[in-house]
């Protein structure tokens, strides 16, 4: 009669431990993902991307009468532009999204570095530019069923001035801007009623109908088309590559990724993205 009774004891030490372990397997996986999550955190850098200049001379080239990089040995710039986007070693000009962009990784480890113009947030500062040209890549690949000018209106909205700064010329940013916070002697960044932009607005505003024409030009396709963005193999296609870097050419003032960067970040993207 006694045997009965140890059983029941011994089964019920076994179930206090089994449960123990449970527990304490909870708060580990816990704190991982806790710190899984910290480490994807957005965070703002002060200074320029690492070896910028370097970076600029080995990836990018000259479009018209600007000059090729070149850097002194401290890594200053000699020759070429200090536009902010090569200054971060972003080549898409890319704010960093809630993810966080791989190859963001200023503090080592840690991917989610940005330059604050937006407040908590603003552009992505990349350790390496093909990172961002990848990230590049996977922004228009993941929206391969739009057209040209949706695709425009989201990459570069009628609300933002060039540059994302609060004025541009005498057109004011109207992003998140409610009609309440609108002065009327201001002139703002907006989508035009009749299609139109107004005289002088694309020379400080975003103009996605322009762009998306400059983007289709010499393709067989118009700006309300949807576009073949991705491969049968699943990479990036050769008109997605050409739009991506005939968009640079404004980004970065006068420059765009090379040979040598397009392959390399087609390479990354398939690691990375694919």
């Amino acid at each position: 009669m006694c045997k009965p009774a140890k059983v029941h004891s011994n089964i019920s030490l076994f179930a206090k431990a089994f449960d123990m372990r449970l527990f304490v397997t909870a708060i580990t996986i816990t704190l991982l993902l806790f710190v899984g999550s910290a480490s994807a955190d957005r965070y703002r850098v002060q200074e320029n991307a690492p070896d910028w200049c370097g970076m600029a001379a080995k990836y990018l080239e000259p479009v018209g009468n600007r000059p090729a990089f070149k850097c002194a040995a401290d890594g200053s710039m000699i020759e070429g532009k200090r536009s902010l986007c090569i200054r971060l070693n972003n080549y898409g000009c890319l704010w960093q999204r809630r993810a966080t962009w791989p190859g963001t990784d200023i503090k080592p480890g840690n991917d989610g570095a940005h330059d604050g113009r937006g407040g908590s947030n603003g552009h992505s500062v990349f350790r390496d530019p093909v990172y961002s040209l990848a990230a590049k890549f996977h922004w228009f690949a993941i929206k391969r069923d739009k057209s040209a000018l949706a695709l425009a209106e989201t990459y570069l909205p009628w609300c933002d001035t060039l540059g994302s700064v609060p004025r541009k010329g005498k057109f004011y940013r109207s992003c998140k801007l409610k009609p309440s916070q609108r002065l009327a002697s201001r002139s703002y960044c907006e989508k035009p009623v009749h299609g139109r932009p107004r005289l002088g607005q694309c020379s400080s505003c975003n103009c996605p109908s322009v762009l998306a024409e400059k983007w289709v030009a010499g393709s067989a396709f118009g700006v309300r088309d949807q576009l073949p963005l991705v491969s049968a193999n699943g990479l990036p296609s050769d008109l997605l590559v050409e739009i991506a870097l005939r968009n640079s050419v404004n980004e970065l003032g006068g420059y765009r990724p090379n040979a040598r960067a397009v392959a390399e970040a087609k390479a990354l993207y398939a690691e990375v993205y694919k």
